[in-house]
């Protein structure tokens, strides 16, 4: 069999041991190859090793190291415009919710969202992905909840639809229309009912849904009802859980079985042991910790309790606006607990498990897709102390080259 294409001269193949959901110390168990090559044929790894088997093309990786692609599983695209200003009212003492009560946060990119066309809303996010592209993501999630209406819901995922087939990145959408309450409602029941009452158009797009389960916001009482009649739908369920407050958050993605319990800045050690012996997913974000001066999720204790963990940006206007996976793996080693190789786990396997995509995605390994980070370091040790430099010399995406040069 020819290849279509032959990595050679890698310093390390990087993976994790197998597909995710690795838990527990398992997590930090990685399968390293030094001085091998990669094949790839039909869009996918045909071949690891040390030959050098016949290939019309030949990709020269001469001392770079191999990662799986970098799966980000949380990020808050599309969305349009920042919201500096809050960053630094936040610096002189607000806290996030107190910006939002008073008509900032979420509400202020709601407004730039709804007044947004489509076409701006493509455009400003493309430019995203192409920058995420340059950081070794290959695959990104995306959600709603800057529309907060039907109308602009729809859009939100139709973008997100539109940026998946007009560029190579994966991109996977999530609807979170209850991101916020809009005071044009009654009480939050009210608006809950009528995000319901557009589900199916939803369904055309993705069957994934979310909710900011968080005191002030959407408490465990009013997400219960909510997220079980999603579930009955045939919805899967993720859940922003406990990330200002200890609300329950976390408590309630295990109770419903939800695909993952995201952030968990403030949940105590009782839910954390919860979610570490359960089938949820936790996924620490510990960029948004950073960005809002908030304490940082116990990594370290949910892989001690044998639990699953997954590694997201949460890149989005207000709260982290950060996506490089660099900067994000640079914290959860200096401050969520993990080690090197778990947060590598972490970024690929697992956060590739929380999308549905672990039979293909956050591995090297053959039938995989040929979703590659090549990363000019050392040791891919060295990948959190190099967190401030470009080290990501080319990102391979089914493939194809499609940031960087080789």
């Amino acid at each position: 069999m020819e290849l279509d294409a032959l990595i050679v001269g890698l310093k390390e193949i990087v993976s994790p041991i197998h597909k995710g959901p690795v838990r527990g110390k398992e997590m930090g168990m990685l399968r390293v190859i030094k001085r091998a090559n990669i094949g790839i044929k039909d869009g996918k790894i045909a071949y690891i090793g040390t030959e050098k088997p016949p290939a019309l093309r030949k990709i020269q990786a001469k001392g770079l190291i191999a990662l799986p692609g970098f799966v980000d599983c949380h990020t808050h695209i599309p969305f349009i415009g920042n919201r500096s200003s809050e960053f630094l009212m936040r610096l002189e003492g607000k806290s996030y919710m107190e910006i939002m009560e008073n008509g900032g946060g979420i509400f202020s990119t709601v407004e730039a969202v709804r007044k947004a066309s489509e076409t701006e809303l493509f455009q400003y996010n493309m430019k995203n992905l192409v920058e995420m592209a340059h950081c070794g993501i290959t695959t990104v999630e995306g959600k709603s909840g800057y529309g907060l209406d039907e109308k602009s819901e729809l859009k939100q995922l139709r973008v997100l639809n539109r940026l998946n087939k007009s560029q190579p990145i994966d991109v996977i959408s999530t609807f979170l229309g209850a991101h916020a309450f809009p005071h044009n409602y009654r009480d939050k029941r009210e608006y809950l009912e009528y995000l319901l009452g557009f589900t199916d158009k939803v369904k055309e797009y993705t069957d994934t849904a979310d909710i900011f389960c968080e005191k002030g916001v959407f408490e465990p009482d009013e997400s219960r009802r909510f997220l079980k009649e999603l579930v009955k739908q045939g919805f899967r369920i993720r859940m922003h859980a406990d990330e200002l407050v200890n609300s329950g958050g976390g408590k309630l993605a295990v109770e419903l079985g939800a695909v993952s319990a995201d952030h968990l800045i403030a949940a105590d050690e009782v839910t954390l042991e919860t979610i570490a012996n359960s089938d949820v997913t936790a996924v620490l974000m510990p960029g948004t910790s950073f960005f809002l001066k908030e304490k940082y999720a116990r990594g370290d204790f949910l892989v001690e309790h044998n639990g699953i963990v997954a590694l997201g940006s949460d890149f989005n206007p207000g709260s982290c606006n950060i996506y490089n996976p660099q900067i994000v793996i640079h914290l959860a080693v200096s401050r969520n607990g993990l080690s090197v190789e778990e947060a590598i786990t972490a970024y690929t396997a697992n956060s590739a498990h929380v999308l549905s995509m672990a039979d293909s995605k956050g591995l090297l390994e053959i039938g995989y897709d040929a979703d590659i980070a090549l990363l000019d370091m050392d040791s891919y040790i060295d990948l959190p102390y190099m967190f401030s430099r470009k080290i990501v010399t080319a990102t391979i995406k089914k493939g194809r080259v499609i940031a960087g040069d080789l």
